[in-house]
């Protein structure tokens, strides 16, 4: 009788157990360990967890990486944007599987245009609805993928060499009455 009552309270524990998209206001709220951390950033709170890589999240949950690459910059994941953010996301099938301020869309559309870094990239997730009510107005896409600033090394400058003084008139004419 009481190996039931463990049991019982055990599976009711377990259903209890925060995941990946539940609604919360701190990140105890999602995990008293701190494997969970809650967005507030996000419609209601969004239990997730930052800085993730592929394939690393929970079972029903991808790791979703936002601003991917510098406007400008092509992605590579050898050198991922500065600026680029990863978050478990919550895995769906269909609208009902989302809560509400939430819909089931593919991350990679627009207008997340997000990368999957998981290796099965035909999972959708729970995402907020793009806001619909504010005009954007129309953007060329930049065609050169291989800005200036996206390169590990900057541009090619010649040595300096600090015993070449710098001639010009002013410092020739200082020098003669010296």
């Amino acid at each position: 009788m009481r190996l039931r009552e463990l049991c019982l309270l055990a599976l009711l524990l377990v259903g209890c157990t925060p995941h990946i998209g539940d609604t919360c206001t701190l990140s105890t709220d999602c995990s008293q360990q701190g494997t969970l951390l809650c967005d507030t950033s996000q419609p209601g709170g969004y239990c997730t967890s930052f800085d993730c890589t592929g394939d690393s999240c929970p079972q029903g949950a991808s790791c979703i990486l936002f601003a991917a690459s510098v406007p400008g910059c092509a992605y590579t994941d050898r050198n991922p944007s500065r600026t680029g953010r990863s978050f478990c996301m919550k895995q769906c099938g269909q609208l009902s599987d989302c809560r509400d301020d939430y819909i089931c869309a593919d991350p990679k559309g627009a207008p997340w245009n997000a990368l999957d870094l998981d290796d099965d990239q035909s999972k959708s997730v729970c995402i907020v609805a793009p806001d619909t009510t504010t005009e954007t107005p129309d953007a060329t896409p930049y065609e050169d993928p291989d800005a200036a600033v996206c390169g590990v090394t900057g541009p090619m400058v010649p040595p300096i060499d600090a015993g070449v003084l710098p001639t010009d008139d002013a410092g020739a004419a200082d020098a003669a009455t010296d």
